[in-house]
């Protein structure tokens, strides 16, 4: 009797093996993965080196895909991304990347390169096509529902585990800043500026006016004049490229002499800030009145 159990053992061992064999060999798996896809040494022959041109180009296209997807945004700069790889699955030339992605559009708020738009760490999951030679196209993008349902397409979108994972918090996206702010940082260094990066919000000092003279400054007037929409709202500056010149866009207050605040919007050029227009705005009461134009 004993020997017939180590019998049934042993059966059950060679089942086990050979299911596992088909399930990693059937073309379907689920792979944890690095946020960024590294070419691994090549010492150890051709097939790595395939398959670490291969990864690279995956990761590009992942990139990509994720960059278009951005230009939705409102513009600046430069555009940059982050992702992370949770799982991939591949069937047929078909790849579903498992990912956490961020997006965003970078420019210059008082002196430092930051996110001026874009989006939160988005659970994503992209479909992408091979070829033969290795190139990929994009399929599908899919981001989850907004509101009452995003959950249940979280759900729908995800395996089970991932699903889990995402809504409990176990997903570290950490990594998803330093790969913007590394992007925004190479992007600086090829245009040769040394200027902070940073994806948090910029500290900003606000007007401080009357409320409803502000709202008609800031908001009402801004609707209708493109100058003073391309100023910033706060006490501070921004830069602009237009036509690849580059040029500052400031918004100041100070006292007149007879105590009435008054609102100052410039554009002028970076290399000696010689302004290029001018509208400074009197604030008398509850209402701004243009004082002067050039």
């Amino acid at each position: 009797m004993k020997e017939r159990y180590v019998l049934l053992d042993k059966r059950a061992l060679a089942f086990t093996f050979v299911a596992l064999f088909f399930l990693f060999t059937s073309g379907v798996y689920f792979s944890r993965c690095s946020p960024e896809l590294t070419v691994p040494k090549l010492s150890m022959g051709k097939q790595n080196e395939r398959q670490a041109v291969g990864q690279a180009e995956l990761d590009k296209a992942i990139h990509e895909a994720i960059k278009e997807q951005g230009k939705s945004y409102y513009p600046g700069e430069f555009l940059a991304e982050g992702h992370i790889v949770l799982a991939m699955a591949e069937q047929n030339q078909t790849i579903t990347v498992y990912s956490v992605a961020s997006v965003g559009f970078f420019g210059f708020e008082n002196g430092v390169f930051t996110k001026i738009s874009g989006s939160g760490n988005i659970p994503t999951v992209i479909t992408l096509v091979k070829d033969g030679q290795d190139n990929y196209s994009l399929l599908q993008y899919k981001e989850p529902m907004d509101g009452e349902g995003y959950r249940d397409s979280i759900h729908q979108m995800f395996p089970k585990n991932l699903s889990r994972d995402l809504f409990a918090g176990k997903i570290d996206t950490s990594d998803l800043v330093r790969q913007q702010e590394n992007q925004a940082g190479a992007y600086l260094k090829t245009i040769g500026r040394k200027d902070p990066v940073q994806i948090r919000h910029v500290e900003k000092q606000f007007p401080t006016i009357n409320v409803n003279a502000s709202n008609k400054l800031f908001t009402d007037y801004c609707k209708n004049d493109t100058f003073l929409n391309k100023c910033p709202y706060w006490i501070g500056t921004r830069e602009v490229l237009e036509d690849g010149a580059r040029y500052i866009y400031e918004t100041s207050q100070s006292k007149r002499t007879d105590g009435d605040d008054q609102i100052a919007f410039r554009k002028m050029q970076t290399t000696d800030h010689t302004i290029v227009k001018e509208k400074v705005y009197r604030i008398v009461g509850n209402e701004p009145v243009l004082e002067s134009e050039r």
